[in-house]
C-alpha cells in the first residue's frame, strides 16, 4: 500500500475534490500562457484596458484555485496523519502483549516516531507532487496542440529524462530503505543508553566501548545511507533541470535549423517549457519524501499489528459473577527455540483456584512464574490446554471479558496517574482517601481530581500507588508480582499481616509472587514453580507428590 492508495481508501471524495482543484488550477495556468501568446504578445503595443483586466482576472482566479488546491491537499494530508496515528496506537492497544514483546520497544518507538514523521513529510510534499504532475500533463497537451511533430521529439527527450530519473529514484528508494533499517538499530542504542544510564555512568570503559563500537557503528550506517540517498536525489534533480533546459535548445534547433515549426511556435514552446521547469523540478525534489513515506508504510505493515477496530468495547461475553472456581487444565506454553537449544516450556499445569483464596507463588529465576502469571491473567495465549470459570470454558472470543477479572501490579509496572473505579470512571474520593491512609501515603501522594499529581517518588512508594490504582478498580482477583520486595521491613510486615487479610475479607482473591517465607502462614496455599512445572507446598515447604494441583 502506498500513500495515494491510503488516501483513496480513507478519503476518496475529498481526494477527488483535491484532484479536481489541482487539474483546474493546472489547466488555468496553461490558459494564462495561451492568453499571453494569443493576445498580449501580438498586441503588446496597443493592448486595451479590457485585455489587461481579463489577464488580471485570470491571474486572480489562478491564485484562488491554486491556493484552494494547496489548502485542500494540506488539510487532507494532516487529517490522514492524525487518523493514522490514532489508528496505529489503537492497533497497538489491541495487539497481543506477547507479539508486542517480540517486536521490542525500540522497533515500536522507531515506527511511532520515525515512520509517522516520514509519512507526515510525504503528505507535506504531496501538494507539490500532485500540482506539478497535473500541471505538467496539461502543459504537454498544450505543447501537442501547438505542434505535434515538435512535441513528439520533445516528449521522447523528456521520456529519456524520466527513465534515467526513475533509475536514480530506485537507487534513492533502496538507500532510504537501508537507512530506515539502520534506524531500528539506532533506537535500540537509544533505549540501551537511557535504560543503562547508571551502569554507563559508573563504568566509563563500558560507555566508551558502547559509544565507539555499537552506537557509532549504527549511526554511521544510517549516515552513509542517508548521504547516498541524498546524492542520488541531487543527481536526479540536476539531471532533470539540465535536460529541461536542453529541450529548449532542441526546440530552437528543430525550428530554425530544420524548419519544423514557425518561429512564434518555438517562442511559445520555450516559454511553456520554462514555465513547466519549476513544477517538474519540484516534482523530482518531492519524490524522495514520497519514497520515504512509502517505506514507512511498509515498515508499519511489517509490524503485523491487530486489525483496526474503532471501538474499545469487546464482544459481549458474559462471565458468571458468582463464579466459585477458576481452573487451568493441561495448560502448556512453549517458547521459541533459539539456536540449537529447545525453547523453555511451561506445563502441563493443572490448577484450581477457589474464589476468596490467598495464594502465594514461589520459585527461582527462570522457573516460569512470570509466564504462568501472564497466561493466568490472559496476556499470553496458552499453546495447549484450557481455562475455565466454573463450568464455562474461556474461548478466544471471551478472552477480553476474562481479563476484566484481574487487577495487577507487575514487577515492571507502569504507574498511570488516573485513578479509575470499576466502571472506568473516576474513582470516588472517599475510596481514594481510605486506601491512601491504609497504604500510608496520605501525606506523600497528592491527588487532584482523581489523578495523582506526582509520581516521581521512590520505587517502594510508587508500588504503593500502583497497588492503590489496582485496588480502586475493584476487580475480583488481584495479582501481585514481588510487590513487597521494595518495601521497608515495617510496611512489609503490615502488608502481609494486615493489608492482605483486609483485601481477603473484602472477597478479593489474591495471587502473589513472593519469596517472603516469614509470611507464608498468611497464605491459604503455596505453589512452587520449578523448571516450568507447578507443585503445591505445605506450610513447612514440603512438596506434594502430585503435580496436578486441585483446590482444597
Amino acid at each position: 500500500m502506498n500513500i495515494i492508495q491510503l488516501l483513496s481508501q480513507q478519503h476518496r471524495i475529498l481526494l477527488i475534490a483535491v484532484m479536481t482543484l489541482s487539474i483546474a488550477a493546472a489547466g488555468l495556468s496553461i490558459s494564462v500562457i495561451a492568453f499571453i501568446d494569443e493576445y498580449l504578445i501580438p498586441n503588446a503595443g496597443d493592448a486595451t484596458f479590457v485585455l489587461y483586466a481579463q489577464f488580471s482576472a485570470l491571474i486572480l482566479l489562478l491564485f484562488i484555485l491554486g491556493t484552494a488546491s494547496h489548502i485542500a491537499i494540506t488539510t487532507l494530508g494532516h487529517k490522514l496523519v492524525y487518523q493514522m496515528r490514532r489508528t496505529l496506537i489503537k492497533r497497538i492497544l489491541d495487539t497481543n502483549v506477547e507479539h508486542l514483546e517480540s517486536l521490542g520497544t525500540a522497533r515500536l518507538l522507531a515506527s511511532l516516531n520515525s515512520d509517522t514523521a516520514s509519512i507526515t513529510s510525504a503528505f507535506i510534499a504531496l501538494p507539490a507532487i500532485i500540482y506539478g504532475l497535473t500541471l505538467s500533463i496539461a502543459g504537454f497537451f498544450y505543447l501537442a496542440w501547438l505542434s505535434l511533430p515538435l512535441f513528439q521529439i520533445i516528449f521522447g527527450w523528456l521520456a529519456l529524462t524520466v527513465f534515467i530519473g526513475w533509475l536514480l529514484l530506485k537507487r534513492t528508494h533502496t538507500e532510504v530503505m537501508h537507512a530506515r533499517e539502520a534506524e531500528d538499530a539506532l533506537y535500540q542504542d537509544y533505549q540501551a543508553i537511557l535504560e543503562g544510564r547508571k551502569e554507563l555512568r559508573l563504568n566509563r570503559a563500558r560507555a566508551q566501548r558502547f559509544y565507539d563500537e555499537e552506537f557509532s557503528r549504527d549511526a554511521g550506517k544510517n549516515r552513509d545511507h542517508d548521504i547516498r540517498a541524498d546524492i542520488y536525489n541531487g543527481v536526479n534533480d540536476n539531471w532533470v533541470n539540465a535536460m529541461i533546459l536542453g529541450s529548449i535548445g532542441l526546440v530552437f534547433l528543430l525550428t530554425y535549423g530544420a524548419a519544423w515549426a514557425p518561429a512564434e511556435v518555438a517562442v511559445t514552446f520555450a516559454l511553456t517549457i520554462l514555465f513547466l521547469r519549476t513544477p517538474l523540478s519540484n516534482l523530482v525534489m518531492a519524490a524522495p519524501s514520497l519514497v520515504a513515506g512509502n517505506v514507512a508504510l511498509l515498515k508499519l505493515r511489517s509490524l503485523d499489528l491487530a486489525d483496526y477496530r474503532p471501538s474499545f468495547s469487546d464482544p459481549d461475553t458474559a462471565l458468571a459473577d458468582n463464579w466459585k472456581t477458576l481452573d487451568l487444565k493441561g495448560i502448556c506454553y512453549q517458547y521459541q527455540a533459539i539456536g540449537g537449544d529447545s525453547g523453555f516450556a511451561v506445563g502441563p499445569v493443572d490448577l484450581s483456584i477457589h474464589r476468596g483464596q490467598t495464594i502465594f507463588i514461589i520459585g527461582g529465576n527462570g522457573s516460569g512464574k512470570s509466564t504462568l502469571i501472564r497466561i493466568l491473567v490472559g496476556l499470553y495465549d496458552a499453546h495447549d490446554g484450557q481455562i475455565q470459570i466454573g463450568n464455562q470454558v474461556i474461548e478466544q472470543t471471551a478472552h477480553a471479558a476474562f481479563r476484566q477479572l484481574f487487577s495487577t501490579v507487575f514487577s515492571d509496572f507502569y504507574l498511570f496517574p488516573a485513578l479509575l473505579g470499576p466502571d472506568g470512571q473516576r474513582a470516588g474520593q472517599e475510596d481514594i482517601n481510605t486506601w491512601l491512609s491504609a497504604l500510608a501515603m496520605t501525606h506523600i501522594a497528592t491527588v487532584d481530581d482523581s489523578k495523582l499529581a506526582n509520581t516521581q517518588l521512590s520505587q517502594g512508594q510508587r508500588k504503593r500507588l500502583a497497588l492503590l490504582v489496582a485496588i480502586l478498580e475493584k476487580r475480583p482477583i488481584l495479582v501481585l508480582d514481588e510487590w513487597a520486595a521494595d518495601q521497608d521491613p515495617q510496611f512489609r510486615r503490615f502488608f502481609y499481616t494486615h493489608l492482605l487479610p483486609e483485601l481477603k475479607n473484602r472477597g478479593i482473591t489474591i495471587i502473589a509472587v513472593t519469596h517472603d517465607d516469614r509470611y507464608f502462614h498468611v497464605a491459604d496455599r503455596i505453589l512452587k514453580m520449578d523448571n516450568g512445572q507447578l507443585q503445591e507446598l505445605d506450610h513447612q515447604h514440603h512438596a506434594c507428590d502430585v503435580l496436578s494441583i486441585t483446590g482444597r
